[in-house]
């Protein structure tokens, strides 16, 4: 893949810093992208169990706000609605539409959760979109990305076939970390003061499935509107379930009990920052033109 120019608006990257892989950056831009490669063997320093328990209650109150702006976008619709999500995990965005009168397909590459999947009778086909697209006859009212659209190499190819499984006035739903958040910006500069784990964290390097590319909500508009789409509605999202901050950090097995205690500590003293400061997560809400 072509590391030399952006993916969005085409125009050279400069690299930015080198962690486990390089970073550069766009100067027209500011998207953020990466060399990394996904490790198809899946094993790496995350924990799953952990990751679950410390990202349950923060997934369900986040979907929960983007579950209210779909209704609402599509309040006019008579049918049922019916959508895909791409990179289901666990199945819990599965379940919220269930539990809302929605139809959700979901496509995952791991099989992990495929128990949990069955057991709770949610349709999941097993697999890397688009290649086990499930076809819908008129195509979907909307495809769904939650924390998954950032770990795509090819975004371009991607959104091509997303216009082509979306019906004419389908939603495209991206839920996504943003360069510009508080925890991204804390990382940049622990990194600049000689401290690489944070934004390592952040870009998932030490994770089977990492960061290919941070946006902002500027040139995530402009990817989106290079291929016909117009935004709806960007909505910020809840960053951190405060009562599960350290399941959440010990998610990654790199880090032991003792420094997790600590990091929880500190990040609950700055709560009052973090829920004013820019959000590091947003919901982007797309339609095709």
């Amino acid at each position: 893949m072509d590391h030399s120019s952006c993916p969005v608006c085409g125009k050279p990257l400069t690299q930015l810093y080198k962690l486990r892989f390089n970073v550069y950056r766009c100067n027209s831009c500011a998207l953020l992208h990466s060399d990394a490669e996904f490790e198809h063997s899946f094993e790496s320093d995350l924990e799953s169990t952990s990751r679950d328990i410390g990202l349950k209650q923060l997934r369900l109150a986040n979907f929960a706000i983007i579950i209210k702006e779909l209704q609402n976008l599509k309040a006019s619709k008579n049918t049922r609605l019916e959508g895909l999500e791409i990179g289901c995990g666990n199945g819990w965005w599965l379940e919220t539409c269930r539990a809302n009168d929605i139809e959700c397909t979901g496509i995952e590459p791991e099989h992990i959760y495929e128990h949990y999947h069955k057991e709770n009778g949610l349709n999941v086909v097993y697999g890397f979109y688009p290649e086990v697209s499930p076809a819908k006859k008129g195509g979907y009212d909307f495809i769904i990305f939650n924390d998954v659209f950032e770990h795509i190499p090819d975004i371009n190819t991607l959104v091509e076939s997303l216009r082509k499984d979306l019906a004419e006035d389908g939603l495209l739903v991206i839920n996504i970390p943003m360069s510009t958040g508080f925890f991204y910006r804390l990382a940049t500069l622990q990194h600049k003061l000689g401290q690489n784990s944070n934004l390592t964290r952040m870009w998932q390097f030490n994770f089977h499935s990492p960061h290919m590319n941070y946006f902002n909500e500027q040139n995530m508009k402009l990817l989106l509107e290079k291929h016909q789409f117009g935004c709806l509605s960007v909505l910020r999202l809840n960053t951190l379930d405060f009562n599960s901050i350290k399941e959440r950090i010990l998610a990654d097995k790199g880090i032991n009990k003792v420094k997790a205690t600590f990091m929880t500590t500190a990040i609950k003293v700055l709560k009052p920052v973090i829920v004013n400061a820019e959000p590091d997560i947003k919901v982007f809400f797309f339609r095709k033109k």
